[in-house]
C-alpha cells in the first residue's frame, strides 16, 4: 500500500501527484524535497509525511512559520480542521502548507467508475480546427452581411458593411472567448476553436434562414407565419448551441445540462412566441402584397403592372364590416325619426320663430 499526495490548485483541481512508497515523504521549498513547492509563504522544509509501525502514515509539520493545517475530509465530513502538529493521516485529508494545498490518498482507495465518451465526441474533436472555425466565421459575415444588403432598398455605404461584418464576426468571438474561458477555468482546457466552430455554424445556419425567409415573405406576404418558424427554428438551434458549449466548457451531469440547455432558451423564446400568437389574433387577414422596401434582387415574382394593381386594390384592402342585427335594431330604436320629434314637440318650431322675432 502506497500513500498518493496531490498538489491541488486553488479550484481544488489536481496538479501534480506524487507517490510515497519509503519510510519518509518531505514537503517544502528546498530543492532537496521530494515534493518542491513555489510558494513564498512555505519553509525551506516545511512538513514531513512518516511511515507509522502499523503501515499507516503519520503527518508532521516542521516547525514551519505558517504552520500545517488540516482544511477537511474529502470522504469523511465528520473531521474538523485545525493546525497540525503531529496527525495519523485518514486517506481523503485535505492540508495546507502556507498557500499550497494538498491531498492525501491511500492508494487502495476505490475509485468511481468511468464517465462514458458522448457520441458527439469525435465530432467535436474534428470541430477543434482553426481552419474550419475561421472559414465558417467569415461565411457566417458574409452571409449576414448579405441579408442585410438584401433587406433595404437604400444606397448601402462601405461603412455600414464593415459594420455588420465585423460586428457579426466580434460577437462570435465573445461568445466563444466566454465559454473558452470557462472552460480552462473548469477544465484546464479552452476548446476555443471548437467552441467559435459551434457558434459560426449556428450563426451560419440562422443566417441562411433570414435570408430564405426573407425571400419567402417577400415574393408571397407570409405574414407572421414566417415569424413563428424562426421561433420553432431558434428553439433547436439555440438548446444545440448552448447544450454542446455546456458540455465542453463544464461537468456538470447530463441531466442538468440537458434541463439547463432547453429552459434558458424556451424561456425566452416562450414570450416571443406568446406575442407573435397574440397580434395573429388581433387579425389575420394578411395581405397578398408585401408592404416592406427590399432589394430589386429579392423580387422573384414578376411584377404586377400598376393599372393591373389598381384595379384590384379594393379587394386588397376594403374589409366589410358585418354588424350585429341586434345592434342595429338597438340603434333604430334609440334614434327618433323628424317626424316622430315634432309629433312629440309640437310647439318646437313656433317656440324658435317667437325667438327669432323677438331678436
Amino acid at each position: 500500500m502506497a500513500l498518493i499526495i496531490e498538489e491541488l490548485n486553488r479550484a481544488r483541481r489536481v496538479q501534480a501527484r506524487y507517490r510515497m512508497e519509503g519510510e519518509r515523504f518531505t514537503i517544502g521549498r528546498g530543492y532537496d524535497n521530494d515534493a518542491i513547492l513555489e510558494d513564498a509563504h512555505a519553509d525551506a522544509h516545511h512538513a514531513e509525511i512518516l511511515c507509522a509501525e502499523d503501515g499507516g502514515f503519520l503527518l508532521r509539520d516542521m516547525n514551519s512559520l505558517n504552520g500545517t493545517q488540516l482544511v477537511r475530509n474529502l470522504r469523511d465530513s465528520s473531521i474538523e480542521g485545525g493546525q497540525v502538529r503531529e496527525r495519523r493521516i485518514v486517506s481523503g485529508d485535505e492540508i495546507q502548507l502556507g498557500r499550497s494545498h494538498f491531498r492525501l490518498v491511500d492508494s487502495a482507495a476505490p475509485m468511481e467508475a468511468a464517465v462514458p465518451l458522448h457520441s458527439l465526441e469525435h465530432l467535436f474533436s474534428r470541430l477543434a480546427s482553426p481552419t474550419k472555425a475561421v472559414t465558417l466565421l467569415v461565411l457566417a459575415g458574409l452571409l449576414t452581411l448579405l441579408t442585410a444588403y438584401l433587406n433595404t432598398a437604400e444606397e448601402f455605404r462601405w461603412t455600414g458593411a464593415i459594420n455588420i461584418f465585423f460586428g457579426s464576426i466580434i460577437g462570435l468571438l465573445i461568445y466563444a472567448g466566454a465559454w473558452s474561458l470557462i472552460g480552462r477555468v473548469v477544465h484546464h482546457e479552452s476548446m476555443f476553436f471548437t467552441q467559435l466552430t459551434i457558434a459560426a455554424l449556428g450563426a451560419l445556419i440562422f443566417a441562411g434562414w433570414e435570408w430564405f425567409s426573407t425571400l419567402l415573405d417577400y415574393n408571397f406576404a407570409m405574414g407572421n407565419l414566417v415569424e413563428m418558424i424562426s421561433v420553432a427554428i431558434l428553439a433547436v438551434l439555440l438548446p444545440a448551441m448552448l447544450w454542446s458549449a455546456i458540455y465542453l466548457a463544464t461537468n456538470i451531469t447530463p441531466r442538468w445540462r440537458l434541463a439547463a440547455a432547453m429552459i434558458l432558451p424556451w424561456g425566452f423564446l416562450g414570450l416571443t412566441l406568446m406575442e407573435q400568437i397574440g397580434n395573429m389574433a388581433q387579425f389575420d387577414g394578411i395581405p397578398q402584397i408585401s408592404t416592406e422596401l427590399k432589394h430589386k434582387d429579392m423580387l422573384l415574382r414578376a411584377p404586377v403592372p400598376l393599372d393591373e394593381f389598381v384595379s384590384q386594390t379594393q379587394a386588397l384592402f376594403d374589409i366589410p364590416i358585418e354588424q350585429e342585427e341586434s345592434a342595429i335594431e338597438a340603434k333604430d330604436v334609440t334614434t327618433p325619426a323628424p317626424d316622430a320629434d315634432k309629433a312629440t314637440n309640437p310647439h318646437k318650431d313656433h317656440t324658435a320663430g317667437s325667438r327669432e322675432e323677438a331678436a
